[in-house]
Parts: structure tokens; C-alpha cells; sequence
């Protein structure tokens, strides 16, 4: 792959990194792009974790319970929980992105602008107010 294909609000196949082992390709899983500053081969993007499993409880700042017909909506066909509170700053390689070199690249859906951008906000406040509550995961941490 010569350049990056992923943007932010892209939906996409990663080997997301476990707690266990951060700096190294997790198992395969669903990732939501948050930022991607470059297409330029050998970029790097910034993902936020997401989950299947429902959020109970009150709501801390940076994680999102999307509803059934807001995911499918953004290709997904169920309703997860987006938690940008979980990060990974991951390079654009074969190692991290399992689907890369596929026609679509792995990437499964896309946030609508008016999301894209109230999640890109929610980080930078949650960055700025709370940084000590973000998990940076990943060879970039």
C-alpha cells in the first residue's frame, strides 16, 4: 500500500492493541479512525476503541452508546459503544490494519460530519480537561 487510505470517521478492521500487550497487533477488531493527518505512505492514524457490549450506567465524558439505527447508519450492523477514551496512535501498515491492501482497505463505515466532529471535540476536551483518564495504547503511545 502506498498511501494512507483511512479518515478520520472511518469505521475499520485493526488488530486494536489489549492492555496486556499495547505496544503489539491485538486481535482483530472493529476501530473507529479518529484522526488521520496524512496520506503519505508510512502514516500513522489515531483509532478509538469501540465494543459490542452496552454501556450501563451513568455515562463518563468520551464514551458514546450508539443505538441500533445510528450504527447501521455508519455500517455497522449492531449497536456499540464508542470509547475515546481508550486510544492508539497506529501506523498504516499490514500489521495493525489486517485489510489494508484489500479493495476497501477494511473499512466497514463512516461517521456522518456532524458526529465526526462532535467525537473529534469530545477527545480534545477530554485531552485538555482529563487527560489523565485517556488510555493511550499502541507503538506510539
Amino acid at each position: 500500500m502506498s498511501q494512507n487510505p483511512y479518515c478520520a470517521g472511518d469505521f475499520v478492521w485493526t488488530h486494536f492493541p489489549e492492555r496486556e500487550n499495547p505496544a503489539r497487533p491485538g486481535p482483530r477488531h472493529v476501530g473507529y479512525v479518529v484522526l488521520s493527518n496524512s496520506t503519505a505512505p508510512g502514516s500513522a492514524v489515531l483509532v478509538a476503541f469501540t465494543t459490542s457490549r452496552p454501556w450501563n450506567g451513568p455515562r463518563p465524558p468520551g464514551l458514546y452508546s450508539i443505538d441500533r439505527e445510528t450504527a447501521a447508519s455508519m455500517g455497522q450492523s449492531r449497536p456499540f459503544t464508542l470509547d475515546l477514551r481508550r486510544i492508539a496512535p497506529l501506523p498504516v501498515t499490514g500489521a495493525w490494519f489486517p485489510d489494508l491492501d484489500t479493495p476497501n482497505h477494511g473499512i466497514l463505515g463512516r461517521a456522518p460530519e456532524r458526529l465526526r466532529l462532535e467525537y473529534q471535540a469530545a477527545l480534545t476536551e477530554l485531552a485538555r480537561r482529563r487527560r489523565e483518564n485517556i488510555e493511550r495504547l499502541g507503538p506510539g503511545r
